[in-house]
């Protein structure tokens, strides 16, 4: 991937090219525009693994802001700003514990798999 040096900071597409920042890396980033449609990843055979991980993810994903949700009077006062992802990628580990349904459908059984929240740090930058 190119890394943008010149004065001009932008991001944006130009062309064929697209130009983007990296939340916490020095820098703006430049790389060809490309990969299948929205309408291909959606429907094409191919892609059907594709699906099934967009499908567990975003379920990992809601599952994970509801429990920022449910304690959201914590998490404003004592998070930092990669508090959501740490606790998506537990909900993923929860969603692979559920051997019950099929790749794509699999459930996060919260209640069941407790254990996975157990330590969690919303603030990995306190001492």
């Amino acid at each position: 991937m190119a890394r943008q040096k010149g004065v001009l900071k932008y991001v944006g597409t130009l062309g064929d090219v697209r130009h983007f920042k990296i939340k916490g890396q020095e820098g703006y980033f430049a790389g060809m525009v490309g990969g299948p449609s929205g309408e291909q990843v959606l429907t094409a055979p191919e892609f059907e693994r594709t699906r099934e991980n967009m499908n567990e993810f975003g379920a990992c994903a809601k599952a994970g802001k509801s429990v920022r949700t449910g304690l959201s009077q914590i998490v404003k006062q004592m998070s930092d700003t990669q508090v959501a992802g740490r606790l998506t990628a537990i909900m993923k580990k929860i969603n692979l514990e559920d051997q019950t349904e099929a790749r794509g459908y699999r459930k996060i059984e919260i209640t069941t798999q407790r254990n996975y929240l157990v330590g969690f740090e919303f603030d990995k930058t306190l001492p």
